[in-house]
């Protein structure tokens, strides 16, 4: 798992660089995807309204409300959710959420995936007043935010109340999928993974028997995060990365990769680390997992000694063959350039350095801009001068 921080997400820079490189949420759904930060609430600070009581409750199984009330942003209304062979997905953000801007690009590869199909996202902008700053976010996101969105009409809004409050809904990103105009799911859009899209667009979905799964995994996803959450607090690395290897809800997954790889950093454990890396390389954790990404992020924060030289070298040629760090992924571009610097690579970790602050420039006057710019010049005088401490 990592972090990865673009333009919506930079006051959090500083913060985010001295944290863990795994967040656990005991979110069951994400296991597949895209592991989701803890929801946001509304900006201002102010609580979501009453939750409905238990019997009426919205969830899995009741139908799904409609789209009433709501000013369409971007792509045609959706009339209704009960069309046969549509599988609707309406994912709530909005523009102040970092969870929900995070989700955005997945949400997107959903879209461009299986529009064609049958799937229809409506990016539903929620807890926010004036429609103007979802207009002017999405026309700025352009191609990287294809699908429908629509503006709900704010926190008093028909939708708000229908949907959010109806199902005691309090954090953002929460998606609704829906399905012959019935709720199918209901959690972070994270754990709306491909495959999970497709199970649910085939035709002999059985509703009933993927909530009874889902509720089960949910109870032991919040049995696992309980666990870890207590180790995580009395800072047990060894327990945390014992769990990691032999818990089953886990056990063999990306998760536990990015488990062992923190609790082999805070242990100083680096003869674990090389050989927990090799495990990635050779797919113990699944295709997906990429040593740079589970790896990569800790050597931004790590002090250096000649172990983690030794493996900085052995991680550096992975930036080549795996994927490497996006663009805007600010933080993921910091780490490559301490890696490069590790490993003797001065001029190309000063040329990546100077490409995120090229980056980072281009939104001047934003919160955390400042600090970050000034980090990013200290650590490109110091590699010229022999030198890249940790960047915190």
């Amino acid at each position: 798992m990592k972090f990865k921080l673009n333009k919506y997400t930079l006051k959090q820079t500083l913060a985010l660089a001295s944290a863990a490189t795994v967040v656990v949420t005991g979110v069951v759904q994400a296991q597949e995807a895209v592991t989701p930060a803890v929801p946001a609430a509304p900006a201002d600070g102010t609580a979501p309204a009453v939750p409905a009581p238990a019997a009426e409750i919205l969830g899995v199984g009741s139908v799904a409300p409609a789209l009433t009330g709501v000013t369409w942003v971007q792509g045609d209304a959706v009339k209704s959710l009960d069309e046969k062979g549509k599988l609707y997905i309406v994912e709530c953000w909005a523009t102040w959420c970092g969870p929900c801007v995070a989700i955005i690009p997945h949400m997107n590869e959903l879209h461009q995936k299986y529009a064609d199909k049958g799937l229809v996202i409506v990016g539903m902008n929620v807890w926010e007043e004036g429609i103007e700053k979802a207009q002017n976010f999405v026309k700025a996101q352009g191609d990287g935010m294809s699908y429908r969105v629509a503006y709900s009409g704010g926190k008093e809004s028909n939708f708000t109340s229908a949907w959010l409050t109806a199902s005691n809904t309090t954090g953002i990103p929460t998606a609704f999928a829906v399905r012959d105009g019935k709720i199918i799911f209901k959690g972070h859009p994270g754990g709306l993974s491909e495959k999970t899209i497709e199970l649910m667009m085939a035709s002999d979905f059985n509703a009933d028997e993927f909530a009874k799964k889902q509720a089960a995994e949910e109870a032991k996803g919040k049995a696992f995060s309980e666990k870890i959450q207590g180790l995580f607090q009395a800072q047990d690395w060894a327990g945390i990365k014992q769990m990691a290897m032999t818990d089953d809800y886990v056990k063999g997954k990306k998760d536990a990769a990015g488990l062992i790889g923190q609790a082999n950093q805070q242990l100083g454990d680096w003869g674990a680390q090389t050989a927990h890396l090799k495990d990635i390389v050779d797919g113990k954790y699944g295709s997906d997992t990429k040593a740079t990404q589970i790896l990569g992020y800790g050597f931004a924060t790590v002090e250096a000694n000649e172990e983690v030289k030794a493996l900085a070298a052995k991680l550096e040629p992975l930036y080549t063959t795996e994927e490497a760090p996006d663009e805007k992924d600010f933080f993921g571009r910091v780490a490559h350039a301490r890696v490069l610097f590790l490993v003797g690579k001065n001029e190309e970790a000063v040329k990546q350095l100077e490409g995120v602050k090229a980056g980072v420039n281009k939104m001047k006057g934003q919160r955390g801009v400042a600090e970050f710019v000034v980090k990013l010049d200290e650590s490109i005088a110091g590699i010229k001068d022999g030198k890249f401490p940790p960047f915190k």
